[in-house]
């Protein structure tokens, strides 16, 4: 494990949320530059001669580091997510609330220039209690009574606190206006625990699988097809239990991550990361049929894991795992099972990372923190190479080009010694 200390960073006050389902990185108004999405739950005024830049629970756009839309008076927002669900022309904003209300914005919309609102799309009742949402953009689902729907918009995965997993799809209205219909259900899941996140995986033979984690370890993919059990016709559901190991708790609290790409040869394209609120991590190679851990690490953690995301930080094509605790501490792992440690130094209560867009025409790999001071905190700039700590003659025999240079110049050194040390090198690349 290597420590790291980054230093960029941008604090934005009085904004925060308590949990991460509620942090979302997407291109919301089409211009090419990534956005933070937070949706902000009601938890009254902490100073009442301050005003609150969150009030009676909202939904905030940060913009290049800033506040840009916003829409208060949402209540409880429990969860937020994004991608082209009313339209394949233009993407949609969703934000979930406890009770049961799903509000869809547009954040396209071409008003005023200092318009800082966003236009209301939707306002629908579908299910209490959502604990995390995400857009299955590109999916493909054909119902015989939707066939009219099937090269229409995508759909949306819904989690709930009672175990079900709901999928919806838009449906145009009929009359002129645009913009308007409503969600659809389409179908819905019962698992057997508590589902802390879903989220989308790919293999070689199949696109766009909905994964829920379960508790201890285990995930399900649940398949948008039906299939008859004991006399009645049920959604179909592929559940992997856990790896059991010694004093494991089974009700343990999971994250799960999947799609993972990865550039080295000899590994499986269709990986999956798992963690364990407990400090456990996973990387699995998983289909419907199979699942095998390739390899698995326990962190000494004071308190719970939580938010794990997917990045590329080295911009080398791979995606690398990164999971936060309570205190602070950030772990980010490769495909290779090397770490990188970053303590942040405040507690957090909410975590993600991808890329955002600091300033125009640039995304770039950020970690998204809020903390429990009402804050949140963008780190940017990594600028990280290497997640293992890397010397220079690794660093240098890993350019093509270094073997070549460095004959030619062993040529023209005016000294013996310096001649010597040009051919050791030069012997040591080859």
């Amino acid at each position: 494990m290597r420590n790291i200390t980054f230093v960029d960073r941008v604090e934005v006050p009085g904004v925060t949320t308590i949990t991460s389902a509620n942090l979302h990185l997407y291109d919301v108004d089409d211009d090419g530059d990534i956005e933070l999405i937070i949706g902000h739950w009601d938890l009254g005024d902490l100073d009442p001669n301050v005003a609150s830049v969150c009030p009676n629970g909202s939904l905030l756009i940060l913009k290049y580091g800033r506040v840009w839309k916003s829409c208060c008076d949402l209540h409880m927002v429990t969860c937020v997510t994004a991608g082209r669900l009313c339209s394949k022309e233009k993407p949609s904003i969703v934000a979930l609330c406890a009770d049961s209300r799903c509000c869809i914005f547009d954040a396209t919309s071409k008003g005023e220039s200092n318009d800082a609102s966003l236009s209301l799309v939707c306002n629908q009742q579908i299910a209490c209690n959502a604990k995390d949402a995400c857009v299955l953009e590109g999916g493909i689902f054909f119902l015989p009574h939707l066939d009219v729907l099937k090269d229409g918009p995508c759909d949306m995965a819904v989690a709930y606190s009672d175990r079900i997993v709901r999928l919806f799809r838009w449906v145009p209205g009929k009359s002129s206006g645009k913009g308007t219909g409503e969600l659809v259900l389409l179908i819905k899941w019962e698992l057997a625990g508590q589902i802390s996140r879903i989220s989308l995986h790919s293999t070689p033979t199949m696109s766009n699988l909905i994964l829920a984690s379960q508790p201890g370890g285990g995930f399900a993919f649940l398949q948008k097809k039906f299939e008859s059990y004991e006399g009645r016709m049920c959604p179909t559901l592929v559940y992997h239990p856990p790896k059991i190991t010694p004093n494991q708790n089974m009700e343990m609290r999971t994250w799960i991550v999947g799609s993972l790409k990865s550039n080295l040869s000899g590994v499986a394209d269709y990986l999956i990361g798992l963690c364990l609120a407990d400090g456990t991590i996973h990387l699995l190679s998983a289909d419907l049929q199979k699942s095998g851990t390739i390899w698995s690490v326990s962190l000494p953690v004071n308190g719970e894991l939580f938010g794990l995301s997917r990045f590329d930080l080295t911009s080398d094509g791979s995606d690398e795992l990164a999971v936060c605790c309570w205190d602070g501490s950030t772990y980010i792992f490769n495909h290779e099972k090397d770490i990188l440690h970053f303590p942040v130094g405040q507690t957090c209560q909410a975590f993600t990372a991808g890329r955002l867009a600091m300033s125009p025409r640039r995304n770039e790999p950020v970690l998204i923190y809020a903390t429990c001071e009402q804050s949140t905190l963008i780190y940017h700039n990594l600028d990280v190479q290497s997640i293992p700590s890397c010397s220079l003659l690794h660093a240098l025999a890993a350019q093509p080009d270094v073997m070549g240079r460095l004959q030619q110049f062993s040529g023209h050194c005016k000294s013996h010694y310096e001649s010597s040390l040009m051919r050791k090198l030069s012997i040591d690349f080859a």
